[in-house]
């Protein structure tokens, strides 16, 4: 008897003394949140790799011998917590292993990083040239300025070249045969609602004329999103409408504008919200003044100097829909974005989508104008596409 007690003993400090060793954690910063995360020291592999099938192959296979369940796991969670979208719940990932694995080579971080998208569940795929890897994930989304590729009809995004200042690869590298997930799920970028990170805000103020009144909008500018857009990946136009209103601005400039329309009719309330998006902001295209395209969303178009047609766009949509909740059309023009709102009342030329009457409510200009119900006079003659529709 005793010497059983004795092995039992023996057993549970050598499981504890095992935990202890290979147990570990950091912290990161990630934008607005302070992140504790654990992992398995396991997963800091030193087997030394290769570019070429066999040693990336024989790498990724090590790794499916470590503990990563315990890094994935808490990766999960703050996913679930923070309502991070695919995008976003990778660029957690690349942050978490940028510290874990901070002594490895560029090159087992890539790895790592693939091997972790394909344990999430993504259908990935990798190449590699010279002593560089490059993991790609399977969308559906529409993406640009980004190399992509397409195998068996599908296409595949290249998500190291976002951490890349230079995003131009080569056209003629070599494609891994070793598939880690092939039945894996696609990778989204769009964002139909905000992550839940804790607010920096900003006080600004915002004034228009509408008739012989002038009105007064103070916002809440959450600083935490316009970070987390600063980089964010080019996707498809008609997706940027779809992001709402960070919670802290619209709570602090809805209730105002609710004040402002009220009791009017939609034709007056239109030309009030045109009359505020037309004129309480600076025009300016994304390439005068940041130099590069750079569509944003409703909440930067309250923080940058200067918004163009596509930011209009998404702000007057999202007015629209929650003071008004109006079907709506997005209209692009060869060089312009617009919105078109169905009214039973007629106020000038309609545009017929489905059934409906729609009529141009620009977001944009011309400024210090009110004027609702015709196409911009540059763009009478020219030729139009509906993008998307709300309702």
């Amino acid at each position: 008897m005793q010497h059983f007690c004795t092995s039992i003993t023996i057993y549970i400090f050598l499981v504890f003394s095992y935990s202890s060793i290979h147990a570990a954690s950091t912290s990161i910063e990630f934008y607005s949140e302070h992140i504790s995360i654990e992992y398995d020291l396991s997963i800091v592999s030193d087997q030394p790799v290769r570019c070429n099938e066999k040693s990336i192959t024989d790498f990724y296979k090590n790794l499916e011998t470590t503990q990563y369940q315990v890094l994935l796991k808490g990766l999960n969670q703050y996913k679930t917590e923070l309502q991070l979208n695919d995008w976003l719940y990778y660029e957690l990932m690349n942050k978490v292993l940028d510290r874990v694995l901070d002594q490895q080579s560029s090159l087992q971080q890539t790895l790592t990083t693939w091997f972790l998208l394909s344990k999430s569940g993504y259908d990935t795929r990798l190449t590699y040239l010279q002593e560089e890897a490059f993991v790609y994930v399977h969308t559906v989304d529409n993406l640009f300025e980004v190399p992509m590729i397409e195998e068996w009809g599908r296409f595949y995004t290249n998500l190291s070249a976002f951490k890349k200042a230079e995003r131009h690869y080569a056209s003629e590298v070599f494609m891994l045969d070793f598939l880690a997930n092939k039945n894996g799920r696609p990778f989204s970028f769009y964002m139909p609602s905000l992550p839940k990170l804790s607010s920096n805000l900003r006080e600004k103020v915002f004034r228009f004329k509408w008739k012989d009144h002038q009105y007064r909008v103070d916002a809440h500018v959450d600083l935490t999103i316009i970070e987390l857009m600063k980089n964010y990946p080019i996707i498809d136009e008609a997706q940027y409408l779809e992001i709402p209103l960070s919670r802290s601005l619209g709570q602090s400039i809805m209730p105002q504008l609710q004040t402002i329309i009220e009791d009017r009719s939609h034709k007056e309330a239109l030309e009030i919200l045109v009359a505020f998006t037309r004129s309480a902001f600076q025009y300016k295209e994304d390439h005068d003044y940041f130099g590069k395209s750079k569509p944003m969303i409703a909440d930067e178009v309250f923080h940058y100097p200067y918004s163009d047609c596509e930011d209009r766009s998404a702000l007057f949509y999202n007015l629209v829909k929650e003071l008004l909740d109006l079907p709506m059309i997005m209209v692009a023009y060869p060089d312009h974005l617009t919105i078109g709102v169905a009214l039973s009342q007629p106020i000038g030329n309609p545009i017929r989508y489905n059934g409906k009457k729609y009529y141009i409510c620009d977001p944009t200009g011309p400024s210090n104008s009110t004027e609702i119900g015709r196409v911009p006079k540059n763009y009478l003659s020219q030729s139009f596409e509906i993008l998307a529709a709300y309702k």
